[in-house]
């Protein structure tokens, strides 16, 4: 193996090593933003306030993420959640401007 060669699968390497932890900070910030939504629509729930627009924001952000998942991987699942998870964000949207 040469300088060259060596420093190409170095370099590759490093970048499935970035493209891996991007993957996974993406996942965590999945859990967080649908965790802590929860949380939020609990304590809401609680006082009797609207709680449609956590579920709208949670939803629409999950969809583009499975949107974009998609188009990149034709996968037929992440198709699937998307559309619901957009049919979701708009019915929630819709109930929270009619006050619920």
């Amino acid at each position: 193996m040469d300088k060259d060669s060596i420093l190409a699968k170095a370099q590759k390497e490093k970048d499935e090593m970035i493209v891996q932890t991007r993957d996974k900070a993406m996942k965590y910030t999945y859990l967080a933003l649908v965790l802590s939504a929860a949380v939020f629509a609990f304590i809401r729930d609680l006082n009797n306030q609207p709680i449609m627009d956590l579920c709208a924001t949670v939803c629409i952000s999950v969809s583009v993420g499975q949107i974009y998942h998609f188009i990149k991987t034709k996968e037929h699942d992440k198709l699937i959640l998307a559309v619901i998870t957009a049919f979701i964000a708009v019915f929630a949207t819709i109930r929270f401007f009619l006050g619920h």
